[in-house]
């Protein structure tokens, strides 16, 4: 899948998925700690993709000199691609949090969880304390075929349904 899911304009998100993911974050959020969901699916047709879990991996947070962090090991990453390939998922999307402003930082930039081109990194501001009504503030990023985090563009839909 060389250009992986580039094409791909319409992202379709079950409500559920998004109450899954907000309710994790907002629960390590209060410790002060920010978390991070991914979330699977399939494409449907050439330009739309939907998706079907999220999966919280087993994961670390710390407060470094440097601030929050975030990590996966390698055993929980392939424990969920095995699962997803299993399940015949592609992963599509990491969703993580941040205590103020969502932006991706070099860490994000540096050390994704999805590789797949024309995946979304989405970045919930607050610890998701404010999450679903302040969307408008979540930032939004897909990979592009250089491996850059590029903001979504305004072709790129989310629909929540």
């Amino acid at each position: 899948m060389k250009q992986g899911i580039l094409g791909i304009r319409t992202f379709v998100v079950p409500a559920s998925i998004v109450l899954d993911t907000l309710t994790f974050l907002r629960k390590v959020g209060i410790d002060g700690c920010e978390g991070f969901a991914l979330w699977a699916g399939k494409p449907i047709g050439s330009d739309r993709f939907q998706f079907l879990s999220c999966v919280i991996p087993e994961q670390r947070a710390m407060v470094t000199p440097s601030g929050l962090l975030v990590t996966v090991d390698g055993k929980a990453l392939f424990d969920v691609n095995r699962a997803l390939y299993e399940r015949g998922e592609l992963l599509a999307a990491q969703v993580h949090s941040h205590p103020t402003n969502a932006y991706h930082s070099e860490t994000d930039d540096a050390f994704p969880l999805v590789t797949i081109v024309g995946g979304l990194s989405i970045v919930i501001p607050n610890f998701a304390h404010e999450a679903p009504a302040d969307m408008e503030s979540w930032a939004w990023y897909r990979l592009s075929k250089n491996a850059k985090w590029e903001a979504a563009a305004d072709t790129t839909e989310i629909e929540v349904e």
